[in-house]
């Protein structure tokens, strides 16, 4: 559906995109994640033709942006870091606007502000919006027409808690539909919630393109799991210890290590059952995006190979 191939962009003597290359399916939400400065913005502004590549192209959908940006962008809705709209105007004036400029009927616009929580503000002017509802009617503006491809830059920012969960509801219905979905953030709960794939990038160079469950094995290979004990003893952290437990850390339930192999497990508690121990519980901890992030951001940063 989307195909970013070999583009850089340059800023004078700033390279601020480099060499990044990928493709979206349809039906996929797709998520660029980094910190701020990396170069999202700059691609998903190539990806919409609002600046052309120094270098390679974007196809849309097999459209060259480069040679036919108006029938490419046909197929696509953009939401961009930052929308401004007249203070004077209601939200059911401005759905209306939009929903007018794409051929739509007004009932769609009405649609759109109910999916994110904005039925009951039409008689307010945006002028009186908090920073939040500013962000839910811009949504609601860039879920309106019927486009294939949905691109979206910080959409969740200034959002409450209830907001947040609006717009993951609205994004899974939408990919239901084989819509593709491709946002920008440097949000991990976000990124973690949605996401089907990741493209991480730093300092303008895409530095890993995993699933989230790859990239957790492949930056953090190492297994850890918990054990709880109807009675904890001391000397059941020596015998895990004998026998393959690492990194072992004890609370007043139990503890969690790790393995290098996660079929090391079973003899670990084979071994606490033979010693006396009688386990509560067990199970496998999943390491959290957090620690998978920074952990790529270091290998990227020494120069290392984290995952394509």
């Amino acid at each position: 559906m989307i195909t970013v191939d070999r583009v850089s962009k340059q800023y004078g003597k700033t390279l601020a995109v480099r060499d990044v290359s990928f493709e979206v399916d349809r039906g996929e939400v797709f998520v660029l994640l980094g910190p701020n400065g990396s170069g999202k913005t700059t691609i998903l502004k190539m990806l919409v033709g609002l600046l052309r590549p120094t270098r390679g192209r974007v196809l849309i959908d097999k459209l060259d942006m480069g040679k036919v940006a108006t029938e490419a962008r046909e197929r696509i809705s953009y939401l961009p870091q930052r929308v401004l709209f007249p203070e004077t105007l209601k939200s059911g004036e401005v759905v209306h606007f939009y929903a007018q400029l794409r051929g739509l009927n007004s009932g769609t616009g009405e649609r759109a502000l109910r999916e994110m929580g904005m039925g009951d503000v039409g008689e307010k002017f945006i002028g009186e919006y908090s920073g939040g509802m500013l962000q839910r009617l811009a949504l609601a503006v860039a879920f309106l027409p019927k486009a294939d491809i949905l691109i979206m830059d910080e959409p969740t920012v200034n959002l409450d808690p209830e907001g947040v969960l609006q717009f993951r509801r609205v994004i899974r219905q939408l990919r239901e539909k084989g819509k593709t979905i491709v946002l920008a953030t440097h949000l991990l709960s976000e990124t973690e919630a949605i996401a089907d794939r990741v493209a991480v990038i730093d300092e303008g160079r895409l530095v890993s393109l995993q699933s989230i469950e790859k990239m957790k094995k492949a930056i953090l290979p190492t297994y850890r799991f918990y054990v709880t004990f109807l009675e904890l003893r001391e000397a059941w952290v020596k015998v895990a210890e004998e026998n393959g437990a690492k990194d072992l850390l004890t609370d007043s339930r139990g503890f969690t290590f790790s393995t290098e192999r996660i079929e090391d497990r079973f003899k670990i508690l084979n071994a606490l059952v033979e010693n006396g121990a009688q386990i509560e519980r067990f199970g496998t901890l999943e390491p959290p995006l957090e620690e998978v992030y920074m952990k790529i951001l270091e290998k990227s940063h020494r120069g290392d190979d984290v995952g394509l």
